[in-house]
């Protein structure tokens, strides 16, 4: 794992008009503070919770992916960032979007038995990673971790494949799980105003009204991140939008496939209609009752993947 933190003095020095790995290292820090433009991501980054790892090889990717698991179990981190580079650690020259996701697939294929080929075409590269709940205290099986394709020639209008909700500085695969994330900022929201953790609440209505405000604040969050998108986004080119209910979100590539070879429309969810059914899942667990059986999920079934839109207009 690279320590990669907003004010890493740490670094070794580059010399100068070579690509070193602090070249790539130094493009991503700058880009996660003041580029990235989802919300939530920037905010672990800031708090120095993501995991940065250089990988130029298969072996690369599963001893970082190893390091991943270990740091979030220790809580260190939240999300993952595989970073492709040369076997030397420098930055990749520049290439095309078809070509860059295809270099990402072959690396991080190791981690899933479909073959590149798939994962380039719109399959999905999931891990089930078994963690202690920051919320419930009990161990549970986070089926959601996706990875997701990243690279600099998506923000090019002139790349086929352009679409800069993709885009990042370097070649890299992002790996989290959206039900871990926001189970981890609530976590956060509990320690800041409570000084506690969640499963030590004892009042129903207070830990009720911890989870409302963890709720609305990632739906903040992700209404933030959709406009993020749409203004640095040619949306001529590449339709990207939030609906006027604030419900659904659209874009030119399904989250959560690793990579497509094919840009269209697809139809998300926003928080504010799938966090409800993750509370439920907490306050069943926490309350018993009627609906005890509800504390049993899987969470991949609470955050589904987009829906292809064919003919629709914005509402």
């Amino acid at each position: 794992m690279i320590p990669l933190s907003p004010a890493d003095d740490a670094a070794p020095e580059t010399s100068a008009g070579t690509d070193t790995r602090d070249d790539a290292l130094d493009a991503l820090r700058d880009w996660m503070v003041s580029g990235l433009g989802c919300v939530a991501g920037r905010r672990e980054f800031l708090r120095n919770r993501y995991y940065i790892a250089p990988v130029a090889t298969p072996d690369d990717v599963r001893r970082a992916f190893t390091g991943f698991v270990e740091a979030l179990e220790a809580r260190r981190t939240v999300a993952g960032l595989f970073v492709a580079t040369r076997p030397d650690g420098g930055m990749l020259p520049p290439e095309p979007v078809a070509t860059a996701i295809r270099r990402m697939a072959d690396l991080m294929s190791v981690l899933t038995t479909r073959p590149p080929e798939v994962l380039v075409d719109g399959g999905q590269l999931n891990r089930a990673i078994e963690l202690t709940c920051p919320v419930t205290n009990r161990r549970l099986l986070f089926d959601d971790f996706d990875a997701v394709a990243f690279c600099p020639a998506a923000a090019d209008p002139g790349d086929p494949l352009y679409d800069p909700m993709m885009a990042a500085p370097v070649i890299c695969a992002n790996l989290n799980s959206d039900v871990y994330a926001f189970s981890m900022f609530t976590r956060d929201l509990c320690l800041q105003a409570h000084d506690c953790e969640v499963f030590e609440i004892a009042d129903h209505r207070t830990r009720r009204a911890l989870f409302a405000r963890a709720s609305e604040l990632w739906q903040r969050f992700a209404e933030r991140t959709v406009r993020n998108y749409v203004s640095i986004t040619d949306t001529g080119l590449c339709p990207t939008y939030l609906d006027t209910d604030r419900h659904h979100w659209y874009a030119s590539h399904q989250d959560p496939a690793f990579a497509e070879m094919r840009k269209e429309l697809y139809r998300h969810d926003m928080p504010v209609l799938y966090t409800g059914r993750i509370l439920r899942r907490w306050i069943a667990w926490f309350e018993g009752g009627d609906a005890a059986e509800e504390a049993h999920f899987e969470p991949s079934a609470l955050t589904p993947a987009g829906c292809p839109v064919h003919g629709v207009g914005r509402s």
